[in-house]
């Protein structure tokens, strides 16, 4: 039954390759750049091999492969919904044994790219350990149980996030906190940046994560050739027991989730909402409706309001450089959040689903629908292209700076949006659908959607080139610069703008019908 579970979930790849062109294409993208990573990453593994510093390899190791097992227990949560093929939920009608149950659907998250390259760079790590015959084969139990590790820890966060994630709250929540997580990335990049890693401190972090649940097997075989064979077993047994540990949580969260199957709670909070909100508050035509829908949207949908907030925060991650001395990363704020926010509309849309129908019916005018969509990211940018423009020379940027990036902000932010009224127009691509986790995908969508988002962000730094080379020559010192680009920003801005708009109306006014098709197509 392990082996029919594996051939099911492999025939599952195949098929979705073969279906769609746009999926293989996504998969090849996925192995030219993943590949390029583990190549890496396994080169450095096998240098390590032949480095006379055992211990620092040692501390190496230890710490890669605490990432790993720390990274598969992170995935589940920020990247739910994407491989649905596993979710125990769905097995809770079939006549399997439990625990054979639990073992085919823990070997099935290894049937994939993210597994593959797993087992290729657990496979180096025993190559790093080989110093010795005993080394080798201890570095191979050792990256045995760390990929069992791996493989049970994600299964069981899987499995508890089906429940929990199971809810509009539960989504939330983990979206926001994987946000968290992400832009904590900002402080360690800071400090390797500043030179806060160093070879002891790599040694002590290894030395620390060695008697952990995250380092124990990857351990081992340091300590083989460092002569510590008590302390190598010891940690075998531990991470032996804590796979058999891990294993037990699994099944035993698998039969809970197959006997008591839920079903998606409704979303919302329960509570009644009274009055008509934007809709009481914009004006009564046919902009100012489409402007209130997509305000609403924005507010209480998952699928808009948590990549708003990432767009509002991901910009303070220039801060921890910033704060070590760099201008340039203060002085980019604005314009990081006026890309993101400009170019984050170029598929608006596509968030329709099959709602668009009602655009179509009534006949609304290309204008009113192009700018009408526009105004909860352009109310964003009111507030965080300037805000972000006055807090970088507030904590430490010149302020000799500002008009530049102020300018460049406001020019990157009108292009963003005059190239997302055309191309919203004439392409979209698949997301997730209302009521979706926002953080799933379709199969077959990631060519299309790295093909439409690559030509849409192109197009955005080509529209803004004269402000941004402005910008470029006031950060060299030519100050004059600065205050040019404080103009011809917004003028060049609005130039796009106005023309954006109209093209995108006169596209949107021809393929109305053609739109909708498509969209039906992708629900």
């Amino acid at each position: 039954m392990v082996a029919h579970l594996l051939r099911l979930k492999l025939h599952l790849l195949r098929n979705g390759l073969r279906r769609s062109p746009a999926a293989l294409i996504g998969m090849v993208l996925g192995v030219l750049y993943g590949g390029g990573i583990v190549v890496a990453v396994v080169s450095g593994l096998i240098a390590l091999r032949f480095a006379p510093d055992a211990e620092l390899a040692r501390a190496l190791v230890v710490v890669g492969g605490s990432a790993t097992v720390a990274g598969w227990a992170l995935l589940p949560v920020v990247l739910f919904g994407i491989d649905p093929t596993l979710d125990p939920a769905r097995f809770a009608t079939f006549s399997v044994r439990e625990r054979t149950l639990a073992l085919g659907l823990a070997l099935g998250a290894l049937v994939g790219l993210p597994g593959v390259a797993t087992v290729v760079v657990v496979l180096a790590t025993v190559f790093t350990g080989s110093r010795t015959p005993v080394a080798a084969l201890v570095a191979l139990l050792g990256g045995v149980l760390g990929l069992a590790t791996c493989v049970l820890v994600s299964r069981i966060v899987a499995g508890a996030s089906s429940t929990v994630l199971a809810t509009r709250r539960g989504r939330d929540v983990a979206g926001v906190g994987g946000l968290l997580v992400l832009l904590s990335l900002g402080p360690v990049a800071g400090l390797v940046n500043d030179g806060g890693i160093t070879v002891a401190g790599l040694k002590t972090l290894g030395h620390v994560l060695a008697w952990t649940p995250l380092g124990w097997a990857w351990a081992a075989s340091g300590d083989v050739v460092a002569g510590d064979w008590g302390v190598a077993g010891i940690r075998l047994l531990l991470a032996a027991a804590l796979c058999l540990v891990l294993f037990a949580v699994w099944e035993r969260l698998l039969v809970a989730v197959l006997r008591n199957p839920h079903s998606t709670a409704a979303s919302g909070s329960g509570c009644a909402r009274r009055g008509l909100g934007l809709f009481a508050r914009l004006p009564g035509t046919p902009m100012g409706a489409i402007a209130a829908r997509a305000g609403t949207y924005w507010l209480r949908d998952p699928r808009f309001n948590f990549p708003a907030i990432m767009t509002t925060l991901l910009p303070a991650g220039l801060l921890f450089p910033g704060l070590a001395g760099s201008h340039l990363a203060l002085a980019a704020m604005p314009l990081v959040s006026a890309y993101l926010i400009g170019w984050g509309q170029h598929n608006d849309v596509g968030y329709d689903s099959t709602a668009f129908w009602l655009h179509v019916a009534s006949g609304v005018d290309g204008v009113a629908d192009r700018v009408g969509r526009l105004f909860p990211s352009a109310v964003l940018a009111l507030v965080c292209v300037p805000g972000y423009a006055v807090l970088g020379p507030l904590v430490g940027g010149s302020w000799a700076l500002l008009p530049a990036s102020l300018g460049a902000g406001i020019g990157l932010a009108l292009s963003g949006f005059a190239v997302a009224c055309v191309t919203s127009a004439v392409k979209q691509y698949a997301v997730p659908v209302p009521g979706e986790s926002p953080f799933s995908s379709r199969p077959g969508s990631v060519g299309v959607t790295f093909a439409v988002q690559t030509v849409c962000g192109g197009a955005v730094v080509v529209l803004s080139l004269p402000v941004l080379v402005l910008a470029g020559l006031a950060f060299f010192g030519w100050h004059w610069a600065a205050w040019a680009a404080l103009v011809v920003g917004p003028v060049v801005g609005v130039l796009a703008f106005v023309a954006g708009v109209r093209l995108g109306a006169s596209l949107f006014a021809r393929r109305q019908a053609d739109l909708l098709q498509d969209l039906v197509s992708m629900a």
